[in-house]
């Protein structure tokens, strides 16, 4: 059995549950998905999306927070974090700081891992494996998935994506300044005169500015980011889908929400970066 807990934001946490898929799908065997209602993504998951066959979603038991990565730095540490996880039901735990310190570095193969040790978890907002074509199992529920296509309907052939990331992440605020963002766009328009675009932004200012540039030019849901309500993240499930459906994004740097956008329908992603 697999267990992993993905946090993070929703593309945090579907690349995750891809990644997941992915193993499952190498060893044949069963996969619970921790999901966390919290500050991160106050929502649940069947509120967003329905469920995937053999993808067992589960509230974390309270015993979980128990849960001690196996990878210690000396031999007691080792052997105490194994007794505690095999009382819990578990052989194996890989945490977040096994992917900075061990799996990119090569000492850390989590797929062997996996087959070595028969009830493995794993809690981290990191993928890996070849999980592309597992995010085509999402499937948001229907009243999502109503909303998307009546704003879809807007596009044309040459719709482009648009999201800015600003607010919390410091990386996007930084290396892709808005002035960038104008140009690639403007450039958008003078190669293709029939050129819309559907902006998706944590910033209301942002956004304003940008329909005073562009004007009709600009399709949005017209809806507010917040990650702390259901409503909010459902509105950010919607926002992912309308950019995946346009004919590719010009994305934030430091962002996996652009990312996994244009993962969805297999679209090109331009991420707007400043020169160092």
């Amino acid at each position: 059995m697999i267990t992993i807990e993905p946090f993070g934001g929703l593309a945090n946490r579907m690349r995750v549950i891809a990644s997941g898929i992915w193993l499952q799908q190498q060893l044949g065997i069963g996969l619970n998905v921790v999901w966390n209602i919290n500050n991160e993504l106050a929502c649940p998951y069947a509120d967003l999306f329905l469920p995937i066959a053999g993808v067992n979603i589960i509230t974390k038991p309270f015993k979980y927070y128990r849960l001690r990565r196996s990878n210690q730095p000396d031999k007691f540490a080792a052997w105490k974090a194994k007794a505690i996880n095999t009382l819990l039901g578990f052989d194996y735990c890989i945490h977040e700081s096994d992917f900075h310190e061990l799996i990119w570095a090569g000492k850390l193969d989590i797929l062997q891992a996996a087959k070595t040790h028969k009830r493995i978890y794993i809690q981290t907002c990191q993928e890996f494996g070849d999980n592309l074509t597992a995010f085509k199992l999402f499937k948001p529920i229907p009243a999502i998935l109503a909303r998307i296509e009546k704003t879809v309907q807007l596009f044309g052939p040459h719709s482009i994506g648009v999201h800015i990331r600003r607010t919390d992440n410091e990386y996007s605020v930084k290396h892709s300044p808005l002035d960038l963002f104008i140009t690639a766009m403007e450039g958008q328009v003078r190669k293709e005169p029939e050129t819309n675009f559907y902006l998706c932004s944590d910033d209301e200012d942002t956004k304003a500015k940008l329909k005073s540039i562009f004007g009709a030019r600009i399709i949005t849901a017209n809806q507010k980011a917040d990650r702390l309500s259901a409503e909010g993240m459902q509105d950010a499930l919607i926002d992912m889908y309308c950019l995946a459906a346009t004919q590719g994004v010009l994305g934030s740097y430091w962002s996996s929400f652009s990312d996994i956008a244009t993962r969805l329908n297999n679209i090109p992603l331009t991420v707007i970066k400043a020169e160092a």
